[in-house]
């Protein structure tokens, strides 16, 4: 059984076609080694990846990229458990940037990957608000 984590998260700093090509290269190295796969697109200043395999290797690596200085506004899209099997089984981390690559086909994927990462901040920030209502209104119960 498998593990598969989905995330989206913000570049820290700008970076360039080469950086991300370099991401993509070391992870891909990385992951052979783990025996991980998955892939990794970049757009408009976000990441969205989806890293699959073992258990402990997929928790150690997303446990290296909360530590990454190139990301910020992680944000954990899926979890799953007990995969049977793998979605991505050819790519050890096969790396899209969307911005430099003539993909016209996968321009919707683009304005979703951006969609997603504002959605998903946007019930964060209710989430928030809710629990302080809650807070705020039940304080003296």
């Amino acid at each position: 059984m498998f593990k598969r984590i989905t995330y989206v998260s913000r570049y820290a700093k700008p970076m360039t076609t080469e950086d991300i090509e370099n991401l993509g290269t070391h992870a891909a190295a990385n992951n052979l080694e783990l025996g991980l796969t998955g892939f990794l697109m970049a757009s408009g200043g976000l990441f969205y990846q989806t890293i699959e395999g073992p258990p402990e290797a997929v928790d150690e690596v997303y446990e290296a990229i909360l530590a990454d200085d190139r990301h910020s506004d992680i944000i954990l899209l899926t979890s799953q458990e007990s995969v049977p099997r793998r979605l991505f089984p050819d790519w050890s981390m096969k790396t899209v940037d969307l911005d430099a690559d003539a993909h016209v086909r996968l321009l919707p994927v683009k304005a979703l990957m951006k969609a997603v990462f504002e959605q998903r901040r946007l019930v964060d920030n209710m989430v928030g608000a809710i629990e302080r209502a809650l807070q705020y209104e039940l304080r003296d119960e």
